[in-house]
């Protein structure tokens, strides 16, 4: 997967879709799909951004004219009916509605 690091966020003026991927206790992680390329947040350091709110990422790409913007969640969905749990099927869509 591409990488973009945060300081290279004022240049885009159009995002295609931004996907904020929730990790664990309110820890979130970025991906943008920019035209063709979906590309990973980075930090300076190339490693993947980290963000503690949703308010974080909305306000580093406020700039931006955003088509669509969903988060993806895990969900226990599966443990909770007793079933295996699906590999990378038992994610949850939300539309966050930033434009």
């Amino acid at each position: 997967m591409n990488q973009l690091e945060i300081s290279e966020l004022e240049a885009l003026n159009h995002i295609n879709q931004v996907t904020v991927h929730s990790l664990e206790r309110m820890i979130y992680q970025v991906t943008l799909q920019l035209g063709e390329t979906t590309a990973m947040l980075t930090n300076a350091q190339g490693k993947p951004a980290r963000f503690e709110n949703t308010g974080q990422i909305r306000e580093l790409l406020q700039h931006a004219r955003i088509d669509s913007a969903v988060m993806l969640l895990p969900t226990t969905f599966d443990e909770m009916i007793g079933r295996p749990p699906l590999a990378n099927d038992s994610r949850c869509e939300i539309l966050l509605g930033w434009k």
